[in-house]
């Protein structure tokens, strides 16, 4: 039961930054952090990361929910039998990956709106949401505990 409540905590964490932002945000206007490196930016992904396929929208959302339905499957077999770490680790990516599902779905893009000002020009130019480090940080987990 609490790593469904991780789940739904994650998703409602995001889809509600997400919201204000989509609100009160002006779309690619900079809002510097004071003191981090960070920048708040409304950007509207159509894609995958990096826009991957972000000119063929539906077999985009054909892909996530085709990912999203094959990760929740396992997640459900994880629940049952998978130590704490995997179940922790299996939740953040169910719970970030379906904020962003939801958001493809209803908005038909995901909405983004952290970025990073680093050295890096590449880096610096992608925008994230809460989601999209709940997922990189589950996968590390799952990884981390998968075979224990």
């Amino acid at each position: 039961m609490k790593y469904l409540l991780l789940v739904a905590s994650i998703f409602g964490l995001d889809e509600g930054i997400k919201q204000r932002v989509d609100k009160k945000e002006p779309l690619g206007k900079e809002k510097r952090v004071p003191k981090l490196p960070v920048v708040i930016e409304k950007y509207y992904n159509n894609g995958a990361a990096l826009n991957l396929l972000a000119k063929k929208p539906k077999i985009m959302l054909g892909l996530h929910s085709a990912c999203m339905a094959g990760l929740v499957t396992l997640y459900g077999f994880v629940l049952r039998r998978g130590n704490a770490g995997l179940k922790t680790g299996m939740s953040m990516m169910v719970g970030g990956g379906l904020s962003n599902l939801w958001d493809r779905i209803h908005k038909k893009h995901v909405v983004d709106y952290i970025r990073f000002d680093t050295p890096w020009k590449r880096f610096s130019r992608i925008v994230f949401n809460i989601s999209d480090f709940f997922i990189f940080i589950g996968a590390a987990v799952s990884m981390l505990f998968a075979y224990k």
